[in-house]
C-alpha cells in the first residue's frame, strides 16, 4: 500500500495493512544528518560583518528576495528528509509570516517578535521574544498585516513544486504557520490577551477575521495544489489544561474553524489539528468543530492518549504518542523507543484510526533515533483488527 492511500484510508477509519508513520517535520540539526549536509553555523550567516551589516540596514526590504527563498529551501529539505527516512507522512510547513527586522529579530506579520537564536547544534532558530502590538494605535499601525491573495498565491506555487518533487513519495500535509488563536496570543501576549478580549471586541474580531481569511485562502492553494490533507497548528492549552475556558474558545474560534473545516471537506480534503499541551477539556469542541484528526498528544502533559483512544478513537483520528522530551534524544536507549512504539500500537491500534509519530519537532531530534521508530514501526506495525 503506497503512503498517500495508507494515510487517506486511515483518517477515514478504513482498513490498512499497518499503522502509518507521521513527521512532525525535521528541524535543521536533523534533516542535515538524513541528507548527509553539514550545517552551516548561523553565526557565518547572521554574525558575520557584511551580513550583519545588511540585515541590520535593510532587514525588512531584503527579507523577500533574500532571506524567503533560504527558508523555501529549508522547508523543502524537510520534506526530502522525511521522504528519505521512509515516513508516510510528514507536516510539510510553507512559513512566510518572517519578516528580518535586523540580524537578532524577526517579526511576524501578523504583529509578534521574536529573538533569532542559534539551536546548539550551528543553526539558525527563533524564540518568542513579545507582543509586537500593545495599544489600538499600535494595532492600527503594524506596517506588516499580510496581503491574504498574495500570500495564497505563493502558497500554491510552493506546494505544486512540493507536489511535483514528493507528492508520490510521502503524504504531505499542507500547513500553513498562521493558527487563529495563537497567532492572537503571540500578537497581544499571554498578560493582555484576556483584558484585550474585555475590552476591545471590535479589534478582537477584525484580527480574528483577518486571520480566517488568511487560513481559508491559504488552505484553498494548498488544495488546488494537489494537497488532500491539512495539517493546521494552533496550540490551545498549556501542559495542565486549556489556556482559555473552553466555552470562549468556541465561541471566538468555532465559528471560523468550522467555515475553514467545512471548505477542505467540500473539496474532498482532510482536516487535522495540531495542538500542543493537555487538550483533554477540548477534544469535544475540536470533534465538533468537524477536526478528521488531532496530533500532539503531549507526553508530558497530562493528556492520556490511551484513555482518549477509548473516548474519541472513533470520531478523530489520534496522531503522535512519541515523546520527544527524552525518548527520541541521544539519552534514550533503541529499546526504550521499540518498546513504546509496540505499547501504542497494541493500544491504539486495534480499530484503525491511528497515525504513530513524534509528538513535536526539536533540534535535540538525532536521526537514527528516528530510524529505530520507524523500523519499529514496520516491524510491529500490523493492525491487530
Amino acid at each position: 500500500m503506497k503512503p498517500n492511500e495508507r494515510i487517506i484510508r486511515t483518517i477515514e477509519g478504513k482498513t490498512v495493512d499497518r499503522v502509518p508513520s507521521f513527521c512532525a517535520t525535521l528541524e535543521d540539526r536533523t534533516f542535515n544528518e538524513v541528507l548527509s549536509k553539514s550545517p552551516i553555523p548561523t553565526q557565518l550567516v547572521f554574525q558575520n560583518p557584511v551580513s550583519k551589516f545588511f540585515m541590520d540596514r535593510w532587514g525588512p526590504q531584503i527579507t523577500k528576495p533574500l532571506f524567503q527563498p533560504i527558508l523555501n529551501r529549508a522547508m523543502e529539505k524537510r520534506i526530502k528528509a522525511a521522504a528519505k527516512l521512509g515516513f508516510d507522512s510528514t507536516w510539510a510547513l510553507y512559513e512566510e509570516a518572517f519578516i528580518l527586522l535586523d540580524s537578532k529579530t524577526l517579526a511576524r506579520f501578523t504583529g509578534s517578535i521574536f529573538d533569532i537564536l542559534e539551536d546548539g547544534y550551528g543553526n539558525m532558530t527563533y524564540m518568542y521574544r513579545g507582543p509586537g502590538i500593545t495599544s489600538r494605535k499600535e494595532f492600527e499601525e503594524w506596517p506588516y498585516w499580510p496581503k491574504a491573495d498574495e500570500v495564497a498565491h505563493r502558497a500554491y506555487e510552493f506546494y505544486k513544486k512540493m507536489m511535483k518533487k514528493y507528492g508520490d513519495k510521502i503524504c504531505l500535509f499542507g500547513s500553513s504557520a498562521y493558527g487563529i488563536q495563537e497567532t492572537l496570543l503571540w500578537t497581544l501576549g499571554f498578560e493582555r490577551m484576556p483584558v484585550w478580549i474585555r475590552r476591545e471586541k471590535d479589534l478582537i474580531q477584525r484580527y480574528i477575521d483577518m486571520e480566517e481569511e488568511l487560513c481559508l485562502k491559504t488552505t484553498i492553494a494548498m488544495m488546488d495544489a494537489g494537497i488532500k490533507v491539512i495539517l493546521q497548528p494552533d496550540d490551545f492549552s498549556f501542559k495542565s489544561g486549556p489556556m482559555m475556558n473552553p466555552k470562549l474558545i468556541d465561541s471566538l474560534f468555532g465559528p471560523s474553524y468550522e467555515r475553514i473545516i467545512d471548505v477542505v471537506h467540500k473539496r474532498g480534503g482532510k482536516f487535522l489539528l495540531h495542538s500542543c499541551g493537555d487538550n483533554t477539556l477540548l477534544f469535544d469542541t475540536f470533534i465538533k468543530w468537524g477536526v478528521d484528526g488531532l496530533h500532539a498528544y503531549e507526553n508530558t502533559s497530562n493528556v492520556d492518549i490511551f484513555n482518549e483512544k477509548k473516548i474519541h478513537g472513533e470520531q478523530a483520528t489520534i496522531i503522535g504518542g512519541v515523546g520527544v522530551d527524552y525518548l527520541l534524544t541521544d539519552r534514550s536507549k533503541d529499546e526504550e523507543i521499540v518498546d513504546q512504539v509496540k505499547k501504542l500500537i497494541i493500544s491504539l491500534g486495534p480499530g484503525g484510526r491511528f497515525i504513530i509519530g513524534p509528538a513535536h519537532s526539536l533540534s535535540s531530534i538525532p536521526a537514527d533515533k528516528l530510524k529505530v521508530m520507524l523500523e519499529a514501526v514496520d516491524k510491529y506495525g500490523k493492525y491487530l483488527g
